[in-house]
């Protein structure tokens, strides 16, 4: 379409009327004569009622919106500071509100960058000279970082690694009077000055910068001293969407750039993250538990080592598939969930020479503050009096069971023969664990008369302050429900020791959903983390090994008394273990409102934000904040539910590694679908739905 003359488009000075066009006769005009009929352009639609430059105001001009009135504005050059800009740089400009932002980019050829910047180290290594002559070493160290700068990109843009480009940024600020139009160019003044960049007010050339800002291309700013070199690093950290690729450093297929087409790469250990947790969110049906299910298969396939908590159940089949076992955790069954139990770990510590080394202790005092918020827990809130009665009959049983950081203490002091392969070897066996039923018998003797070791029964309370504890413990014991699942030696179900199930399979699942509901839900989850930590994570044998714990729901760990405490310490210790945490949540508001659970989210590394649906304007600023999520972004992840069945945006979601992100959609195989989907309609259309097993 063309363009008519931006005088009779925009009507930009007051009192200039163009010729208004009756659009219920445009019908009638070309049925008389088609040379007559006017064509509308989209700015005859959208156009502005004026616009004014005042003669005697050089840094301003004032845009009438009809009844809104006038609003002033300004426009800005953008004057660059060093050439590679870093990602958010430019955040100031786009999230400061009524403001229009435009870069003008024009690519060089490879002789005309070459040459450009040969000449820009030149003047970097004349500045140098001089600053050094000078005596200003403050000076002389900016001049040799930018000499630096400036033969590397030399090298990268002449072995054909990089581009030059010569690019004109100009910004223009809308405000309801002039006092907040100066407010809003000093903020983002401030802003921007840190990074060695600065707002140019283009003086005397206002309505030049005005049409430069609209998005229809004209560019009336083209001297050279507008243009500013940039490189293609540069480029993409000055875009809204802060990256649109994830740099490949291995990993498990994540899912196709939504972008670009290409596959992105998900490497949750890679080398230079400063650590391995990392969060995937949504809401339900947002495709979440299917990107991790996805995830896991993939991580299997290339060695790692995964234990999971799945509180749905939804693991066991693709588990199963992968050689991994699945254990159900119910009341009044085979398996038992000790909380008591305790294994070796390794600390670091600085010997007197300075050298640091790693030395394998029993953590016994941090179990026993975890024994400690266990009691709390059940017994909803200890007193002193109580706390101190818990501390003591822990330290007593730890005595009793000669336990102390020596790693030697958890074993037998005698080697025991064991027929491994058809030979006879000898070998340290593991004493059993301390339990519950150990701990509340140490509580027996210290606060009751005549106590029962085999029925727990006393003639009378030595100690009136216990009775409320002796009770409420009571019923977590072995021979009542809720103990037999959590008072006894860890068991699977399966006969086999936990120590040679963990190193001999690659996934162990624990599924509770048969628990759901009952009061010892929370502390189940809260245990089994526990478990993963000591038995898993921790184990000496497994530490060759990538290894994962997967918490689904993990907001419930707020239930437990330093739950939430326990799992962000877990997180950033994880690292030194080769492991880390993967948090699986719908709702992020639980660990936002929780100073460890922000702790732990902000921790992760790598993240993947699914659909959380629309949410208030505060917490997508929280949001916005915490994460370092742009505006694009936030519109992906707070996007509505699907409209229509043709909507296809389940599964896609914001990947982040680093800080790095990309937009992606999760895709998979139709042959591994049959194994992680949990969608009943696509179950139910290929006759997946589980069957009812018909009594016999």
């Amino acid at each position: 379409m063309k363009l008519l003359k931006i005088k009779n488009l925009f009507q930009r000075f007051r009192g200039k009327k163009t010729e208004k066009i009756d659009l219920s006769k445009l019908s009638t005009l070309k049925g008389e004569d088609d040379s007559l009929v006017p064509t509308l352009s989209y700015f005859d639609l959208v156009g502005l009622n004026g616009l004014e430059i005042p003669p005697n105001i050089r840094d301003r001009g004032y845009q009438n919106e009809g009844t809104s009135g006038d609003y002033p504005f300004r426009t800005f050059i953008l004057d660059f500071g060093p050439t590679t800009l870093s990602t958010g740089t430019l955040d100031a400009l786009y999230r400061a509100g009524a403001v229009n932002v435009t870069h003008y980019l024009t690519k060089l050829t490879k002789s005309q960058a070459v040459r450009l910047y040969k000449q820009a180290a030149t003047d970097e290594g004349s500045r140098l000279l001089n600053m050094i002559k000078s005596g200003n070493d403050i000076e002389a160290r900016e001049a040799q970082k930018s000499l630096d700068a400036a033969n590397r990109l030399l090298e990268e843009i002449s072995d054909g690694f990089n581009d030059g480009f010569l690019s004109t940024c100009l910004v223009t600020i809308f405000a309801r009077d002039e006092k907040v139009l100066d407010q809003l160019g000093m903020i983002m003044q401030d802003n921007l000055i840190g990074n060695d960049h600065h707002l140019r007010i283009a003086y005397n050339r206002q309505k030049s910068g005005w049409i430069s800002t609209l998005p229809i291309g004209n560019n009336r700013f083209t001297d050279k001293n507008d243009r500013r070199f940039m490189d293609r690093t540069a480029i993409v950290a000055a875009s809204p969407f802060y990256s649109s690729e994830i740099p490949y450093s291995g990993g498990v297929p994540a899912g196709v750039n939504q972008h670009t087409g290409t596959m992105e790469f998900l490497n949750v250990c890679a080398k230079y993250l400063p650590n391995y947790s990392s969060l995937i969110v949504g809401a339900s049906g947002s495709g979440k538990s299917f990107f991790n299910k996805f995830v896991s298969s993939s991580q299997i396939q290339l060695g790692y080592r995964i234990f999971s908590i799945d509180p749905d159940g939804e693991n066991g089949p693709i588990c199963r598939l992968l050689g991994g076992r699945e254990v159900e955790v119910r009341e009044n069954a085979d398996v038992c969930l000790n909380v008591c139990a305790i294994t070796e770990e390794e600390v670091e510590i600085t010997l007197p020479t300075g050298r640091k080394v790693n030395r394998v202790v029993v953590p016994v005092g941090p179990k026993t503050g975890q024994l400690v918020k266990f009691y709390d827990k059940i017994m909803e809130g200890l007193t002193p009096e109580e706390k101190a009665i818990v501390k003591v009959a822990i330290k007593n049983t730890f005595n009793q069971f000669g336990i102390t950081e020596d790693p030697k203490s958890l074993y037998e002091p005698d080697k025991t023969p064991q027929n491994i392969n058809g030979e006879i070897t000898y070998i340290h066996v593991r004493k059993r664990e301390i339990t519950l039923s150990d701990i509340y018998w140490q509580m027996l003797l210290a606060t009751t008369i005549n106590p029962d070791k085999n029925t727990f029964a006393y003639e009378q309370l030595k100690d009136p302050l216990a009775d409320r504890l002796l009770r409420v413990c009571r019923g977590y014991l072995r021979d009542f429900p809720d103990g037999k699942l959590l008072d006894g030696q860890t068991s699977f179900g399966d006969g086999h020791s936990v120590d040679s199930l963990l190193d001999n399979i690659s996934w162990i699942n624990f599924n509770i959903k048969a628990i759901e509901g009952s009061d010892i839900y929370d502390i189940v989850m809260h245990i089994l983390f526990v478990l993963g930590w000591e038995y898993f994570v921790k184990r000496p044998s497994l530490r060759k090994y990538h290894k994962r714990i997967k918490l689904e729901e993990g907001w419930r760990m707020k239930r437990v008394p330093g739950g939430m405490e326990f799992v962000e310490d877990s997180s950033r210790r994880s690292r030194k273990y080769n492991a880390g945490i993967d948090v699986i949540t719908q709702d992020l508001n639980p660990f936002i409102d929780d100073d460890n659970g922000k702790a732990l989210v902000k921790n992760a590394t790598s993240a993947a934000f699914f659909r959380i649906g629309q949410i208030e304007m505060d917490e997508r600023l929280q949001l916005k904040s915490i994460f370092n999520l742009s505006d694009g972004e936030l519109n992906i992840i707070c996007q509505r539910p699907p409209e229509d069945e043709n909507d296809d945006s389940r599964g896609m979601c914001i990947l982040r590694v680093g800080g790095s992100t990309a937009y992606i959609k999760v895709t998979v195989s139709e042959e591994m679908r049959h194994f992680i989907d949990t969608d009943p309609d696509w179950l139910y259309q290929h006759g997946l739905l589980p069957e009812v097993e018909e009594a016999v």
